[in-house]
């Protein structure tokens, strides 16, 4: 078989979205792909800053981060597209007058503002803290480091002015009923793709995709074979060529044994 490229997301694809333990029959399918000669890929909407040894130490080449805004191949950082100070300045003190939770996300650190209240947050935060990340607090005045952002919005929340006056200069991706996934206009998990492949001369037909949610369809859709986890949101099931089982069920084993990568 010809060398193929591989591109996983990694929460509720190769790891569980809430324990974060990946599968053992994950592992053994991404080694026996390696060995194979594919070229594997993680893509993911975290900062690098918040990506676990366990992630790191997969048999992969590289990785896309925060939705396209980083590339790292072999260890190296080739890509990293910044937003502008004035727009960080901006988004910072907006999310302090429009009262949301905004988690800023970076390739060297991840900020959270003080006295959290959504209950994912507070774990996710533990849960960096637990991996020794580069976590930081950042109030109205702050000035951080980030490429891109998710946020959380409550009923004293003005969601909608927030939408409106980024329109122009953010993508806001509904992640569940209070949590936007906010990424820089250009920018997505496709542009990352596009972007890797073009710099290695990779052809298209040799692109294939594994996801599981909202943040992974331009990622499923710009890549020539897409496949969704059993376990992902069920809109996603007709957009794919198709369906492996569920994380805990040998998904990314099977997907990758369907298509003969190993």
């Amino acid at each position: 078989m010809n060398k193929q490229i591989i591109f996983f997301d990694i929460d509720g694809t190769i790891s569980d979205e809430k324990t974060f333990e990946i599968p053992e029959s994950t592992i053994k399918a991404m080694h026996l792909a390696k060995d194979n000669g594919h070229i594997l890929i993680i893509n993911t909407g975290r900062g690098s800053s918040t990506i676990e040894k366990q992630i790191k130490n997969l048999p992969v080449d590289g990785f896309i981060c925060g939705c396209g805004t980083e590339i790292i191949y072999h260890n190296k950082q080739i890509v990293l597209h910044q937003l502008s100070d004035n727009l960080k300045d901006k988004i910072v003190r907006e999310t302090f007058n429009c009262h949301l939770e905004t988690v800023l996300e970076g390739s060297h650190a991840v900020y959270f503002p003080k006295n959290l209240r959504d209950p994912m947050v507070i774990n996710t935060k533990s849960h960096y803290l637990k991996h020794h990340f580069n976590v930081k607090e950042y109030n109205h005045k702050s000035h951080p480091l980030f490429e891109k952002m998710a946020l959380w919005f409550f009923l004293d929340s003005q969601i909608d002015r927030f939408i409106e006056i980024f329109k122009n200069d953010l993508s806001f991706i509904r992640r569940d009923a209070n949590f936007y996934e906010v990424i820089p206009l250009a920018y997505s998990k496709a542009t990352g793709i596009k972007e890797l492949i073009d710099l290695l001369n990779i052809p298209h037909q040799n692109t294939y995709a594994i996801g599981d949610s909202a943040n992974d369809l331009t990622m499923l859709n710009y890549v020539h074979t897409s496949i969704a986890m059993g376990n992902s949101k069920k809109d996603l099931f007709p957009l794919v060529d198709y369906i492996t089982s569920d994380i805990h069920d040998n998904g990314i084993y099977h997907a990758l044994k369907h298509f003969h990568i190993i």
